[in-house]
């Protein structure tokens, strides 16, 4: 039987603890450092992490002296592992995520939150969202965001054309992929193209936006309000580029955290074992 190495919490998830109490043999490292992991890591066979309660990567320094022989991540995200010689199993692509409605949700929160935070407050039903990146949870995000706006346009990154985008939307949120062509892909090049004065989301991850000038953006008023689940510096304790300014929220990597979520993805990523 393998040995697991959970570096995140599994108490407050009783269907999951179940489980793997009743098919697993396994251990809980509490408030995880790289180093704890590091010094802890040789007598486990498999390592179970998630990106919300991580504040390193993970990478083959970390793995050197273990013999992991998988790592587990219920995550779509893998920004949190730095790996090539061990199998990543993930729920990436997986058909439980058809399931999981909390980052959906959460983007709706931030999307109300950050329009009621900055003054003058505005109200939603005649203005229009802008959807970039129309996948599995853009369009979450349509469907619950439909009734709320006047007009909701999709686009995705490689569609010919953004024209409607640009000069109709005035909230955008933001579900792209993290890969080489998306990096700061949204920059000050790419906001200056809107028409209107913009409210930004961003629940996809933090390096897809070019921090520098999202906050020279918001300074210069053409970003009314920034709110985000992700940064760019989540793990490698570096200060925030929005620490003090008042139209930014950010929240700290949680849209898909609730006890729902977490019970269907922690025990699917388990069952690929």
């Amino acid at each position: 039987m393998y040995k697991i190495l959970f570096i995140t919490p599994v108490k407050h998830l009783p269907k999951f603890h179940d489980y793997i109490t009743n098919h697993f043999e396994f251990d809980v490292l509490e408030n995880p450092t790289y180093e704890s992991v590091k010094n802890n890591i040789d007598k486990y066979d498999i390592l179970f992490c998630a990106p919300n309660h991580q504040t390193f990567i993970i990478d083959e320094n970390l793995l050197k002296t273990s013999k992991i022989k998988f790592i587990l991540s219920p995550s779509t995200g893998l920004n949190h592992i730095d790996v090539d010689s061990v199998p990543i199993i993930s729920i990436k692509r997986d058909d439980i995520l058809k399931q999981i409605w909390s980052t959906a949700e959460h983007t709706l929160y931030l999307i109300l939150s950050i329009v009621r935070k900055i003054k003058p407050t505005i109200e939603l039903h005649d203005k229009t969202l802008g959807i970039v990146g129309h996948g599995r949870l853009g369009t979450m995000v349509e469907t619950l965001c439909k009734n709320i706006f006047s007009d909701v346009i999709c686009v995705d990154k490689y569609d010919g054309s953004y024209e409607d985008l640009f000069n109709h939307v005035d909230v955008l949120s933001l579900h792209i992929d993290l890969n080489k062509t998306t990096v700061e892909w949204i920059d000050k090049k790419f906001i200056n193209n809107f028409k209107n004065d913009i409210y930004l989301v961003n629940t996809s991850r933090g390096e897809v936006v070019n921090e520098q000038h999202i906050k020279d953006l918001l300074l210069s008023g053409k970003i009314k309000g920034y709110a985000t689940d992700v940064l760019q510096t989540e793990y490698n304790q570096k200060e925030s580029q929005f620490k003090g300014l008042n139209n930014v929220i950010v929240t700290p990597h949680i849209a898909g955290v609730t006890i729902d979520a977490q019970e269907k993805a922690y025990r699917r990523v388990m069952e690929k074992i």
